[in-house]
């Protein structure tokens, strides 16, 4: 081979090399994943619709146990609490089916049964702790207990496969509480699908108060 053919070669060579590589950037960008930028907007959408979903359920029902627990004792009771959009009933009682607390409430008018008693008042987390001596956030459990904000301050960490929450972190009545959920359970009526939290673990300060809903009716 001639010097001439020797270069031509050689320019062929570099030209096919160059040809090669711009192909593999060509066919690299074709098949690049959603910039990062967007997954994390489709993430936040999807934990928004699922916050305005919930907070427009304001008719539910669970049933289950739960345990009152602080450096002292542990108070523990099956549950019971029915949430409609202007009323709601709680009651929890021993295994042993004696009543330890019926709360029933109409509008802002909350009325407590204790040992036959009936004691009344319009602050109802006031009203269960000068029974109970037990802490019960109950106005702003109604949102943790669907692992929605109570509050437009509260915080959540996320499990990046289901988008659910894994930790909430809220400021209510001058306690700071955290919230885990630990497990989720689908719930299916008519043309409604709602995931929801059946294993949360509520704790402040001293006091934690764990959940187990064996029963979701929406």
């Amino acid at each position: 081979m001639n010097k001439l053919s020797c270069r031509v070669a050689m320019h062929l060579s570099i030209n096919q090399s160059y040809i090669l590589v711009f192909f593999i950037v060509l066919l690299t960008g074709c098949i690049s994943t959603q910039p990062v930028n967007d997954i994390d907007k489709a993430f936040s959408s999807d934990i928004k619709k699922r916050e305005v979903s919930l907070a427009k359920l304001n008719v539910w029902e669970i049933k289950g146990k739960i345990a009152f627990i602080n450096s002292t004792e542990r108070k523990s009771a099956s549950i019971y609490w029915k949430k409609s959009k202007n009323t709601q009933q709680l009651n929890l009682t021993t295994y042993l089916g004696i009543n330890v607390l019926k709360l029933t409430s109409n509008e802002n008018i909350h009325t407590i049964e204790i040992d036959g008693e009936e004691y009344q008042s319009n602050n109802l987390d006031s009203l269960i702790e000068s029974l109970t001596d037990i802490t019960f956030p109950t106005e702003a459990l109604k949102y943790w207990i669907k692992a929605i904000p109570y509050n437009e301050n509260d915080t959540f960490t996320f499990d990046p496969n289901s988008k659910l929450p894994l930790t909430l972190t809220s400021h209510y009545n001058s306690h700071d509480w955290t919230i885990q959920y630990s497990s989720y359970q689908r719930i299916q009526q008519d043309k409604l699908t709602l995931t929801l939290p059946n294993k949360i673990k509520v704790t402040s300060a001293d006091l934690t108060i764990n959940i187990a809903i064996n029963n979701w009716a929406i």
